[in-house]
């Protein structure tokens, strides 16, 4: 007759192999990054210093996927510089690879001058600059802005398509937010720009999370281009800003 003891060692051995697997087979689940806490109770005018890097601000970036969670994708330096090139008074990059050149008007307002696409080997020249947010926008209000726009080869072979940038601007609403670097009382603002070309068609929709003083801390975008109506880009993801945001800040952008 089977002893007790014997029994109970069988059992033992028969689920340890079960367990092992388990503890194998285990993952572990990353944590949540961004996260959308509440709507905030009190909204505030959005400066557009605050819309985009200032010259010399060095930030980093970690994109997140739909739940708020990183994603495999290293993360992203981000560092605006001074430049004359194009007609502008600073470069700033853009998470998705492209640079954004910038000055601002008489009246504060803010103006991209150009965009370098070196994925797409192109240079887009707005005329005149493209207005990007006018010296202050409050919650509900929409700022509309146009300018003709030549799109020229990055290797000088000269121009390769031309027409019409159009760019549509809203502040939503404010909302509560956490990111790794806390949490932020923040506007939502969202942009969708267009543009319509002899030979090519370009859309971006964006979603900024602006913090007073501190500028945006989280991004949402998705880009789509077709050529002769065949899509040949379709890029979106979202961003939050891991850099350590210091209090003092640095808000103002250089004038004209």
């Amino acid at each position: 007759m089977t002893s007790l003891r014997t029994i109970v060692q069988l059992l033992l051995l028969c689920a340890l192999p079960i367990s092992c697997a388990a503890q194998v087979g285990k993952v572990e689940t990353p944590p949540i990054l961004f996260e959308i806490l509440s709507t905030a109770s009190v909204p505030f005018a959005v400066d557009a210093s605050d819309q985009i890097a200032p010259m010399g601000a060095n930030w980093t970036w970690q994109r997140v996927d739909a739940n708020g969670r990183a994603t495999g994708d290293p993360v992203i330096a981000t560092l605006a510089v001074s430049t004359e090139l194009h007609g502008g008074m600073w470069m700033v990059p853009m998470i998705d690879g492209d640079r954004e050149f910038l000055r601002r008007g008489n009246d504060g307002e803010l103006l991209l001058v150009a965009v370098e696409a070196p994925n797409d080997q192109a240079i887009s020249i707005f005329t005149p600059p493209l207005i990007l947010a006018p010296r202050q926008m409050h919650l509900n209000e929409i700022f509309l802005s146009s300018s003709s726009m030549r799109v020229d080869w990055m290797d000088d072979r000269g121009e390769r398509d031309r027409g019409v940038g159009e760019r549509t601007t809203r502040i939503v609403r404010a909302e509560r937010i956490r990111t790794p670097l806390g949490e932020f009382q923040t506007m939502r603002v969202e942009t969708k720009f267009e543009a319509v070309l002899r030979f090519a068609k370009a859309q971006r929709s964006t979603t900024l999370w602006i913090a007073a003083g501190i500028g945006p801390v989280a991004e949402e975008w998705h880009g789509r281009v077709t050529v002769m109506g065949i899509q040949i880009s379709n890029d979106l993801g979202i961003a939050i800003r891991i850099s350590t945001i210091s209090p003092t800040q640095e808000k103002t952008l250089p004038l004209e």
